[in-house]
């Protein structure tokens, strides 16, 4: 393995720092150096082999089966479809008596980093789905605040969604349906996201001022494995699908 080593020296600017008196830059110099070396070091080797097994067992362990490959996809793909179904599943089962609160599952694409294959899916292919430390966040939006939810959906594309459906129509969400019903703006809902996209970010500002919030503190990775090895558990496969949820408008 190749490392480039960016080395500049910047010692003017150091004395800049340690002295009371002005000074200036008389001049900055840069070299570069290749380290080209694959030679392994046994004892280090030896060192971490231990963990290293350790780690791979952990990674290469089989929790569920996939019947297809689970990939993104503009508007509706079947890798978000999965990804929000498995959330609400494992949501409701952690919010217990309360789990009809419920309504809708949102998440960004990018948080998506990589697909799931077909056949055994292994707790290294959920940490490269999701590499990132994701928490998952429960949020009160009002009627308005939902529909501000949808029309960015819209302006996005269509992204991944769970128990709602909805028609992109140029720039508007048409026919939205929460959970087999017509939307209620008069009504509030809760919405299961990242804590990334809660606190505004992707310009999701409308969530940070959400009626309520409810941090479940659990990782959405651990969600995702939690839902394969329970899926697994009832002898059943991952079945990779396209419901229609979110369609363009012809």
């Amino acid at each position: 393995m190749q490392f480039l080593i960016k080395v500049i020296f910047f010692s003017a600017f150091l004395s800049l720092v340690g002295c009371s008196h002005k000074t200036s830059v008389a001049k900055i110099s840069e070299s570069h150096v290749i380290i080209n070396n694959s030679k392994i070091d046994s004892a280090i080797f030896k060192s971490i082999l231990p963990y290293k097994k350790t780690h791979d067992e952990q990674m290469y362990a089989v929790i569920a089966k996939s019947e297809d490959a689970l990939v993104k996809a503009d508007v509706e793909s079947t890798l978000g479809n999965f990804f929000c179904d498995a959330v609400i599943y494992e949501t409701k089962k952690l919010l217990g008596k309360d789990s009809s609160m419920l309504d809708v599952a949102i998440f960004n694409k990018g948080g998506l980093r990589n697909s799931l294959p077909k056949g055994n899916i292994t707790i290294g292919n959920v940490f490269e789905l999701m590499p990132f430390e994701n928490e998952v966040v429960l949020l009160k939006l009002s009627g308005a605040q939902f529909k501000d939810m949808c029309f960015k959906i819209v302006e996005k594309g269509g992204i991944p969604i769970g128990g709602m459906r909805l028609i992109m129509k140029g720039t508007q969400p048409t026919d939205i349906f929460v959970n087999g019903k017509p939307f209620d703006e008069t009504k509030d809902y809760w919405v299961v996201t990242s804590d990334y996209l809660a606190n505004g970010g992707d310009s999701y500002n409308f969530f940070k001022n959400a009626k309520e919030r409810k941090v479940m503190n659990v990782l959405l990775r651990t969600m995702i494995i939690n839902y394969c090895e329970d899926i697994t558990k009832l002898d059943q496969t991952i079945k990779p699908k396209l419901d229609g949820r979110i369609q363009l408008s012809k």
